[in-house]
């Protein structure tokens, strides 16, 4: 079994939230918490599971050049 272990990319996930508070810099929407640690690693640690909650972000419109 690989050392590495798949996680959800909690940067392309529509529940983060980056916050300015000093100490808790991300929040997850989801899940209802904010820490220090990306989500994904505080739900794994948690947990011992992955991010079950994980629901990509909609696609940007894209830009037309004039």
């Amino acid at each position: 079994m690989p050392e590495h272990r798949q996680h959800p990319d909690c940067f392309r996930c529509r529940h983060l939230e980056i916050t300015w508070e000093q100490g808790r810099a991300y929040a997850c929407r989801g899940m209802g918490f904010k820490s220090k640690e990306i989500p994904w690693r505080v739900v794994l640690a948690n947990s011992g599971k992955p991010c079950l909650l994980f629901s990509p972000k909609p696609p940007r419109p894209s830009r037309a050049g004039g």
